[in-house]
């Protein structure tokens, strides 16, 4: 089994691939009945493979056979490149792929709504800070991001937004960058910056209105170039 800690995660719990949440990722590895030893491989694009090996004591004679929906992984598939990510996503319905789907019905939101409970209150404030971002499979020149917000009720521009490249280490803000704000809903803001080659840009988007019930963002479309 695998396993990050994320609640927002639509990714399968039986895989040989896990995206990392803050750095962190769970393995629960099944071994043979026998005691022995175990070797657990990890490997992430841009990183050094890391190896542990684990002393296992006998387990269970009992077999177990997964069913549906917990039939065994098929094995990792080729990445469908750009991926989307974001450091939250307030619904199962709002997750960072549909900034990418070419729809601008379906987007990516930070917007979190929770009914009052018999222990907890209602809760709906907006986050103070989130990021979003896309990967390619490989290097690219880049120099100019439109991203299209909803302004309703619930969502807001932000305050600011911060586009960083990644170096290959971390992420650097780029030179240069300008923004021009569309006032209208999903009307795209376009920010310019100097040319990057890079193959991760990341946007960190501050709230204009922290904690409350209006300050969420959504991105219904999100577009990279070198134009």
């Amino acid at each position: 089994g695998v396993d990050n800690g994320r609640q927002e995660s639509a990714e399968r719990y039986q895989a040989s691939t896990r995206t990392a949440y803050h750095g962190k990722a769970l393995a629960i590895v099944r071994t043979s009945t026998k005691p022995g030893y175990l070797t657990l491989t990890a490997r992430s694009t841009g990183l050094r493979k890391a190896t542990t090996t684990i002393r296992t004591t006998g387990g269970t004679t009992t077999r177990v056979t997964p069913t549906p929906p917990f039939a065994p992984d098929p094995g990792p598939d080729a990445p469908a490149y750009p991926l989307a990510d974001a450091s939250y996503s307030g619904a199962l319905t709002t997750l960072p792929a549909a900034m990418l789907d070419g729809d601008p019905a379906t987007g990516w939101s930070n917007a979190v709504a929770k009914a009052a409970t018999s222990l907890l209150p209602a809760f709906n404030g907006a986050r103070e800070t989130d990021w979003v971002s896309v990967t390619w499979a490989k290097k690219r020149r880049v120099r100019r991001v439109e991203v299209s917000f909803t302004l309703d009720a619930t969502h807001t521009l932000p305050a600011s937004i911060t586009v960083s490249a990644w170096d290959g280490r971390r992420f650097v803000p780029v030179r240069g960058a300008e923004v021009t704000w569309a006032e209208a809903s999903d009307a795209p803001t376009v920010i310019t910056f100097d040319p990057v080659r890079t193959a991760r840009l990341r946007l960190d988007l501050v709230s204009a209105r922290p904690g409350a019930a209006d300050g969420a963002q959504r991105i219904s479309t999100l577009g990279i170039s070198d134009d």
